[in-house]
């Protein structure tokens, strides 16, 4: 568990960073560099930890997690772009639910009924928070669904992945080919210079996104993928109203609050 909520706190201070590097520079770009800077980290604790080779049952599982993965940032882009945020936010906390549905058929993973009310009350608070209702007729929809899906179930094949092979092993792997889909499927202008002039933010960024996934890794080692997409959607989008509120001077609506609280519930039944 606290794996889990360690990740989910990395991955709001990497969209907290996320959103200021995307002021200078392209979503498409911040995407793919993000992926390449945080590959040299993975590489180095895989070899800390000896370089140990998975075993040959890793590789299906783990290249079919990054080409989702992949998949599910070039749709995420292209949902964001095409419609409204808060829509597209909506669509995608259905991601925890997508993730127990699949670790059942894939795993063999049952969840008990407090962790399934939990996963409810996650997506419901999220689509709260995120201010709107799911609208099928937005130009965004459907890539917001395939980002979902996307998602969902490659967190499901992570787990699959890492019986066979290590964390560090597997997020050099997983980024590698993420690397390689997106550099085949979008076409997009270096922009390393301007990375350069915003070091602070772009090293915070590789940091917290390199610790969000390490740790989601290791949660991953103890509980069903759809709870640790559940605490991750849940707890992070809380702590992105938090931050919001602190850092931006944004304020708290009721409805932002009632999101809150219920994802603070969720999280006490998953304990």
């Amino acid at each position: 568990m606290i794996f889990s909520l360690l990740s989910a706190l990395c991955w709001s201070l990497f969209d907290i960073a996320r959103k200021e590097l995307a002021q200078q520079v392209s979503p498409k770009f911040l995407s793919l560099a993000m992926s390449i800077s945080v590959l040299p980290l993975f590489f180095f604790l895989w070899g800390i930890q000896g370089f140990y080779l998975p075993s040959t049952s890793y590789y299906i599982p783990a290249t079919i997690s990054g080409v989702l993965a992949a998949i599910g940032s070039v749709c995420f882009m292209l949902a964001i772009s095409k419609g409204k945020l808060a829509i597209v936010l909506s669509i995608t906390a259905c991601t925890p639910f997508i993730s127990a549905v699949f670790s059942l058929l894939f795993l063999d993973e049952l969840l008990s009924k407090f962790e399934w009310l939990g996963i409810v009350l996650v997506v419901f608070a999220t689509m709260l928070l995120a201010g709107t209702s799911i609208n099928t007729r937005e130009k965004s929809s459907s890539y917001a669904l395939l980002t979902a899906f996307a998602w969902g179930i490659c967190i499901v094949f992570d787990k699959q992945a890492l019986t066979y092979g290590s964390s560090s092993f597997h997020g050099m792997f997983l980024t590698s080919t993420i690397i390689a889909v997106l550099s085949i499927s979008l076409r997009v202008d270096s922009q390393w210079r301007v990375l350069l002039k915003n070091f602070k933010w772009w090293l915070i960024a590789v940091m917290v996104f390199f610790g969000a996934v390490f740790l989601q890794f290791s949660a991953l080692e103890y509980l069903n993928p759809g709870v640790v997409e559940a605490i991750k959607r849940g707890i992070g989008i809380v702590l992105a109203v938090i931050i919001g509120r602190v850092y931006y001077q944004e304020t708290l609506s009721s409805k932002q609050v009632t999101g809150v609280c219920l994802v603070l519930v969720a999280t006490y039944l998953f304990m």
